[in-house]
């Protein structure tokens, strides 16, 4: 064991390394996700059922089935951001909710050689950047932590 060697800083070093196949795992999401949603439609349906009993069986026959209405404005949120963030998994839906923006203007010579999918790879990854089109059709990218926005910010722009 080596002594201390005081006065000096040891730095933590961090080994960012993605594996290639990694993101291909969110195809098989959809089985959890799809089931997670059915048991709770399953769990809201057997609720409204315990709840007609209890009342004496009051509601109509077929507003038990038609309970599925309240869940299609839920699915279809579901489905709206699935395709913005193409992936099934919910930690890839974070820029819907934080990060740092930064606006790229559309006369940039960095805005017309721009690849999303390479960029967000060679920025790690889905966790970590998202590029995305404003109403303007000017390019966005956001990043998870403010610091790798002001890395990109200098080195780039």
């Amino acid at each position: 064991m080596m002594p201390p060697q005081f006065g000096k800083r040891s730095h933590r070093r961090y080994h960012y390394h993605h594996h290639p196949g990694y993101d291909d795992l969110d195809k098989d999401d959809g089985l959890i996700i799809g089931g997670l949603l059915s048991i709770i439609w399953g769990l809201y349906w057997l609720l409204i059922h315990w709840v007609d009993h209890l009342l004496g069986n009051l509601m109509v026959w077929w507003v038990e089935p038609l309970t599925l209405i309240v869940a299609l404005p839920v699915l279809g949120f579901f489905a709206i951001v699935i395709d913005k963030y193409d992936s099934w998994n919910p930690l890839h839906w974070w820029p819907m909710f934080w990060g740092t923006r930064i606006r790229i203007d559309r006369e940039s010579d960095w805005h017309i050689a721009f690849d999303n999918e390479e960029f967000v790879q060679n920025n790690g990854g889905k966790y970590n950047a998202y590029c995305g089109w404003d109403s303007n059709e000017d390019l966005y990218i956001k990043f998870r932590k403010k610091r790798d926005a002001v890395i990109f910010s200098l080195k780039n722009l």
